[in-house]
């Protein structure tokens, strides 16, 4: 986890890992089996982190508002391993808990089976993607700020040109909470099961 929050995933690989450990590379392999699994075990370390919201009541919109915010918090502490939770799949009682609560909050909200599931992928993609720009473009938490844009030809891209400035500028918080709010409003809208 530290290798991987001062240099990146990139940066781990057996022989990596078993210096920084000021172990031999060979002796890393009989308490892991492969750098796949080592990811593995970094992202169950990522999810065991989380800590637990909690909510007053059953309402389905504070739960998923409630985790998502416990996600973010998460992510901005361990910004560069977070990383791991977009491409490993977890199948220990760690993974699978959050995927337990998802399921049992989308049942408080009426869906159930295949829908749940994709309602579930819709929120994590949300999340992680937005998560990741924002990691991306903070300094703070090892992004790079992102460039201005460069004027445009307003006569060839009016619309462009008329919310450049917006276009230029980020307010995560902001963005977070309104995407957020809008899959909540889409949820409302949804037909149930």
């Amino acid at each position: 986890m530290r290798l991987i929050e001062r240099e990146g995933v990139g940066a781990v690989s057996m022989r990596r890992v078993a210096a920084e450990l000021g172990a031999g590379t060979m002796s890393l392999y009989n308490h892991v089996p492969s750098k796949i699994a080592l990811l593995d075990l970094a992202a169950e370390r990522i999810m065991e982190d989380v800590e637990a919201y909690t909510v007053d009541g059953d309402d389905w919109r504070d739960h998923i508002r409630a985790h998502a915010r416990a996600v973010r918090d998460h992510a901005r502490k361990h910004p560069r391993a977070f990383v791991l939770l977009a491409t490993r799949r977890m199948s220990s009682d760690t993974g699978v808990r959050p995927i337990e609560a998802g399921l049992r909050n989308m049942e408080r909200a009426g869906f159930r089976g295949d829908t749940a599931v994709r309602i579930i992928r819709v929120l994590v993609s949300f999340l992680l993607g937005t998560l990741i720009r924002e990691m991306a473009t903070t300094p703070e938490l090892g992004g790079v700020a992102l460039s201005p844009y460069q004027p445009v030809d307003a006569m060839t891209f009016p619309r462009t040109a008329e919310v450049l400035d917006s276009l230029g500028e980020y307010d995560h918080d902001l963005e977070f909470e309104f995407g957020l709010e809008l899959l909540i409003k889409a949820l409302e809208d949804y037909p149930r099961d």
